[in-house]
């Protein structure tokens, strides 16, 4: 939605600007990082043109990493605009002075309600934003953490997919052990070292993935609704623990099945020289990783939670009017006067479902009315009081994803030259042996592969699990940055009744000289007040659309007090009413009374017309009797 300036603030200040600090740090870090290999191009380019090329590349990929995340840190330490229209409606809002506004909420999907959808929860008294998790993994999640539920759908996604890297992790770590031990008791046969390299390697591979997705999955910008989590992965996973070493084995054989004596020997020895890969090490750092990860955000979800509001409370009115008065004008009394007094810092209520009163007119001046009335007061941002173990804790979370963030780019250039230092050992081996390869030369070329393989998996994948790692607590504490709350009045009005006409005359007596005539409407009057006090979360991001994602009602607590005070208002403009035209100008009245002397004075006997004063005279008469009067007391 557009920047709406008002000279009244919203009280709504930047909740990133510490994030913002800390990457940008980072930031500077990466960047200076990526110094290092650019540096050396020059001196490297005499005597290794492909490594030279090689560093360019890689520093400025380090140097495009290092930059976008000064520019993302910049962009979170810039002035916080904040409109006069924010944050979203909760549903598709009808003000006439919000037009704009709401075409552009509906638009992006910022709308995370409709008007029956709240209405719905206002007379049944419930919350249909703690839906019912969809998906085994799910489920089991919410029934281990109870008060999950009543958490918004980026905590609620954030935890699923935690709780679906931890299991994918301890699944595959249980299908590796299994393998391992197969192959280790010497059940495998002659494949054992060929199935357990080549299994912890599609282990990883599978693991880094599943990562990859959970750290994408869990940037708040995705999270606008809840997310469905099964066990399917596991499932696949099992299968893929015991499918892939039947294959392994039965591939092994087939290949060896044509093979005998110095051949199959031959073989043998350059497998088992090619596949000294051990992922154990790799296995482990992933399960530091998770821990690094699952810790913080675990104690950050549980005092997250603290502050859940479990009320479903709404304030109702009903009652039964007798007045005299057009239902029109109760229509135009209640939104112009009574919900403009609601009003917070002088902006429009939201109007999701307008009065728009249904008037049908019958026979004889009688008829019916009906009118319905869904609207919301102005959100109020409201402090989150959070703990300072929270404070802390989120604050820790932060710098720790910004080092790992560092750490990865580190071993980004680490992994860099390891590669350039296995290609230079396998340039010196065949430089060494010119007369191309021998039976001898053979196992010795399979041992180096071997081994260089090793060193540059362990290093690639340790790569893959600390950035993956970094990404996934950075969101995490991203996430309790960035959530903001607010207040406001949720009302819900049904008015219905009938309503007939009668005519009051005054005046009528044949020697009367004023009459006045009345058409008074009576009304029977039903009214139905639903009001509650809502507590609301959206989770803000940085740039242009700041307070532009689904609202999300976490809260409703009865607010008695401004219901008296909304039926005070209503009964106090009913009571205040005047049926009968009457004067209230000095002159109308000043006239009205010479008239009535002129009608007296006509119908007596002995009228004298000289003894009808002016208005003037009758004023200069009593002031002279009056300083007389101040005379004589002297």
């Amino acid at each position: 939605m557009a920047f709406d300036y008002g000279s009244q603030s919203l009280g709504i200040t930047n909740p990133f600007k510490t994030e913002g600090k800390i990457k940008l740090l980072s930031g500077i870090l990466i960047s200076a990082l990526a110094l290092l290999p650019l540096f050396g191009v020059a001196e490297t380019l005499k005597h290794n043109p492909v490594k030279a090329w090689g560093m360019v590349f890689l520093g400025l990929f380090l140097l495009t990493w290092g930059l976008r995340t000064l520019a993302s840190a910049a962009i979170q330490l810039f002035r916080f605009y904040v409109g006069r229209s924010v944050p979203s409606s909760l549903a598709y809002n009808y003000a006439q002075s919000e037009r704009e506004n709401a075409e552009l909420e509906k638009k992006s999907g910022a709308l995370a309600y409709s008007a029956e959808r709240l209405e719905s929860m206002l007379m049944g008294r419930k919350n249909m934003t703690f839906s019912e998790p969809t998906g085994w993994l799910s489920r089991l999640v919410h029934s281990l953490i109870p008060g999950l539920i009543l958490t918004p759908y980026p905590l609620r996604n954030l935890v699923q997919e935690l709780a679906a890297v931890l299991s994918s992790t301890l699944v595959g770590l249980t299908a590796f052990a299994l393998a391992f031990f197969v192959t280790a008791t010497g059940l495998a046969g002659s494949a054992g070292e060929l199935i357990n390299t080549i299994m912890s390697l599609l282990l990883l591979v599978y693991l880094t993935f599943i990562w990859r997705s959970a750290a994408n999955n869990m940037n708040t910008g995705r999270n606008q609704s809840l997310h469905r989590k099964t066990a399917a992965g596991l499932s696949r996973l099992f299968a893929f623990a015991i499918v892939v070493p039947v294959l392994i084995g039965y591939g092994h054989s087939q290949l060896t099945a044509n093979l005998s004596g110095k051949n199959l020997d031959k073989l043998s020895a350059s497998l088992d020289n090619l596949m000294v890969f051990d992922a154990w090490l790799n296995l482990m750092l992933l399960l530091v990783m998770t821990a690094a990860v699952l810790i913080p955000a675990f104690l950050l979800v549980r005092e997250r939670m603290t502050l859940n509001n479990r009320s479903t409370a709404v304030s109702e009115y009903r009652d039964n009017m007798q007045e005299s008065v057009h239902p029109n004008e109760i229509f135009i009394n209640i939104e112009n006067i009574v919900l403009a007094n609601r009003r917070s810092h002088d902006i429009p209520n939201r109007i999701y479902r307008d009065f728009e009163p249904q008037l049908q007119e019958q026979s004889q001046g009688k008829g019916t009315f009906k009118g319905q009335l869904l609207i919301e007061t102005q959100p109020e941002f409201r402090a989150m009081n959070f703990s300072k173990r929270f404070t802390r804790l989120r604050l820790l979370s932060t710098i720790s994803g910004q080092l790992l963030t560092v750490g990865s780019a580190v071993l980004l250039y680490v992994l860099f030259n390891q590669g350039f230092e296995s290609a230079a050992a396998l340039k010196a081996f065949f430089a060494a042996h010119p007369g191309g390869l021998k039976d001898s030369t053979v196992l010795e070329l399979s041992t180096l592969i071997g081994a260089e393989a090793s060193t540059f998996l362990t290093l690639l994948f340790a790569f893959f699990a600390v950035v993956f790692a970094a990404r996934m607590l950075t969101n995490v504490a991203h996430t309790f940055w960035s959530e903001m709350q607010f207040s406001s009045l949720l009302m819900s009005m049904k008015t219905e009744g009938t309503y007939t006409e009668s005519k009051i005359s005054t005046g009528m007596a044949y020697n009367d000289s004023t009459r006045s005539e009345n058409v008074v409407v009576r009304s029977s009057i039903t009214p139905w007040i639903l009001v509650s006090r809502i507590e609301s979360s959206t989770y803000a991001t940085s740039g242009m659309q700041n307070l532009e994602m689904p609202r999300l009602i976490l809260g409703m607590t009865e607010d008695k007090q401004e219901m008296d005070a909304i039926v005070g208002e209503i009964h106090g403009f009913l009571r205040g009413r005047e049926f009968i035209a009457s004067i209230n100008n000095e002159k109308d009245l000043a006239n009205a009374e010479r008239i009535y002397q002129v009608n007296r004075i006509s119908k007596s006997d002995d009228g004298d017309m000289r003894t009808l004063a002016a208005p003037e005279e009758e004023e200069v008469a009593a002031l002279t009797a009056s300083q007389d009067a101040d005379d004589n007391r002297q």
